[in-house]
C-alpha cells in the first residue's frame, strides 16, 4: 500500500504544529504540494510537501559537542531544523525542531535487538511511534526497511511489533554507506537520495559531517530528514 493512501499524521487541528508549514516558512505557499492527486510519499502532511525538487543539507556539528548535533539547511543557506540530544544519551534518543525550538519529531533508539532499530515518534508530548527504521547489513551492501504504522499509533514505550507489516520503503546504500537512496518498496519509485561529504584525516576533529539530502516533488520533507538521520546514526553505531 503506497503511503498517499495513510492518514496524515498532523493535520491543522492536531496538536504541536498550527501554524502553515513552520519551518519552511521561507517557501512562499504558492509552491507547497497542490497536486489534484496526494502526495506521492507524505507522513506528516501535504504541508510538509514541496511542489517542486529540493536539496537540504545536514551539517554536524564539532564531534566532540553532542548536545547541538545538527542543524538541516537548504540549499540557499536558510536554516530549517536543528537535532539535539537533550538527554545526552550517547545517540539514544535525538529531537528534531524547527527554527522557533518547537519540537516536531523524536528519533529513538531501540535497545535490544538483533539488528539495528531506530523509531520515528511524533505527535502529543513525542510519544506516538509512527515508523520504524530496521538496519541490515551484508558483506556487500547496507539497506534499512521502512515500517510505518497506522491510526491507532503504537505508544513509544510499547513492544516492538511491526512484524504484520510489511516495509514501506526501502534505504539502499553502496558498500561504503556513505551515498543512499530511498525508495517505495512496492513501486520502486525514487523519494530521496542522501550524499555524504568525504572527510579527511586532517578535518576529522575539526570539521562537520555534511550529508546533502536532494528529495524530489511531493515527497515529505520532514519524514526524509528524519530517515537520513536515523539511517546515519545506525550505520555509526556499527562503524564504532
Amino acid at each position: 500500500m503506497p503511503l498517499d493512501s495513510l492518514t496524515y499524521v498532523l493535520d491543522d487541528e492536531d496538536e504541536g504544529l498550527t501554524a502553515p508549514n513552520p519551518h519552511l516558512i521561507f517557501i512562499p505557499p504558492e509552491l507547497f504540494y497542490r497536486a489534484s492527486s496526494p502526495p506521492p510519499c507524505c507522513l506528516f502532511g501535504p504541508k510538509f510537501c514541496l511542489s517542486f525538487p529540493k536539496t537540504f543539507h545536514i551539517r554536524e556539528k564539532i564531534r566532540m559537542n553532542r548536545e547541538d548535533c545538527f542543524k538541516v539547511y537548504d540549499s540557499d543557506g536558510n536554516e530549517c531544523f536543528k537535532v539535539s540530544n537533550p538527554l545526552k544519551t550517547m545517540r539514544g534518543k535525538h529531537v528534531i525542531s524547527n527554527v522557533d525550538g518547537e519540537e516536531l519529531v523524536k528519533l529513538k533508539k531501540k535497545l535490544l535487538s538483533l539488528h539495528p532499530t531506530w523509531h520515528l515518534n511524533s505527535g502529543p508530548c513525542l510519544e506516538s511511534r509512527l515508523a520504524t527504521l530496521v538496519f541490515e547489513l551484508t558483506m556487500l551492501k547496507k539497506k534499512g526497511h521502512v515500517y510505518v504504522y497506522e491510526k491507532p499509533y503504537p505508544h513509544e514505550d510499547d513492544d516492538t511489533d511491526y512484524e504484520h507489516l510489511r516495509p514501506r520503503l526501502l534505504i539502499k546504500s553502496d558498500s561504503t554507506g556513505r551515498d543512499f537512496k530511498v525508495y517505495d518498496e512496492v513501486t520502486n519509485e525514487e523519494y530521496a537520495e542522501i550524499t555524504k561529504r568525504t572527510v579527511g584525516s586532517t578535518e576529522l576533529l575539526m570539521e562537520k559531517d555534511d550529508y546533502r539530502v536532494c528529495i524530489n516533488p511531493g515527497v515529505d520533507v520532514l519524514f526524509m530528514i528524519s530517515l537520513a538521520l536515523m539511517y546515519e546514526y545506525a550505520l555509526t553505531d556499527i562503524e564504532n
